[in-house]
């Protein structure tokens, strides 16, 4: 089932504009060597970006809806060297290797077993070139504050969609601490100019990391850790960081 199929528009909309690890991934990109492979791309928030710089970039989803979306980002257009791609994650057969593999904003949180969590590291793992870079972007969970999610409706934002529509996103969130995992929704309100309201209503779990689990993941996948940070300007990881950014390279020599 597609989770995204039925806000993909909404999302890329809602998501445009979050741009912050963007030029964390360029300069990446600039010192690694070979195609980049962006794993559940989406709506192509990054692999569009690293293909517009002249890289040789793959964009990998799971959601048809999302893949469609990504031709329409702004920066798009049929020339870029972008290739996209359907396919789970887990499952995926690369047809070349890569110099950069890259799980941004989250996204590996959608994978909710550690039989998942492996098979995409050995996915990823396989996709690389020996020496070839990984990076997991994620939330760093707090646990001073994981208790508070209570599924409290609140209004995150208001955009407007291109034909000029309103959308007003609500966002509840449940937190499961004994299973490591968020429940959460997204509720968008989207008025018209005849203020009529549609509600379009998506919900997933995101299961959430600490650490040295994600270390000891990548090292039964196979990879060794280069670095770990705690936001996008390569600050050191520590309790207080809004992030856990794990940097993990595929052995040399094999």
């Amino acid at each position: 089932m597609d989770a995204y199929a039925s806000i993909a528009s909404l999302y890329a909309v809602d998501f445009a504009d979050v741009l912050d690890d963007v030029d964390f991934y360029r300069s990446l990109a600039r010192h690694t060597s070979g195609p980049i492979v962006e794993f559940m791309c989406g709506s192509g928030r990054v692999c569009v970006p690293l293909a517009r710089d002249g890289h040789h970039v793959t964009g990998l989803d799971i959601s048809a809806a999302m893949l469609t979306h990504l031709h329409e980002h702004r920066d798009y257009h049929d020339e870029l060297p972008l290739t996209t791609v359907q396919s789970d994650m887990c499952t995926w057969v690369p047809d070349q290797r890569y110099g950069l593999a890259i799980i941004a904003l989250n996204s590996f949180m959608h994978l909710q077993t550690t039989s998942e969590h492996l098979a995409a590291l050995q996915v990823a793992y396989r996709a690389l070139k020996p020496g070839g870079i990984l990076v997991i972007d994620l939330f760093n969970p707090d646990m001073r504050h994981l208790p508070d999610y209570k599924g409290d409706l609140v209004l995150d934002k208001q955009f407007i969609m291109p034909d000029g529509r309103v959308v007003q996103k609500f966002v509840a969130q449940w937190s499961d601490t004994a299973q490591q995992r968020i429940h959460v929704v997204f509720m968008y309100d989207i008025n018209d100019a005849s203020q009529h309201i549609q509600r379009v209503n998506a919900s997933f779990a995101m299961r959430y990391f600490w650490r040295f689990e994600l270390e000891h993941l990548l090292a039964r996948a196979g990879f060794s850790i280069e670095d770990v940070y705690g936001n996008y300007d390569l600050g050191a990881y520590d309790a207080e960081s809004s992030q856990l950014i794990v940097v993990a390279r595929r052995d040399k020599k094999r």
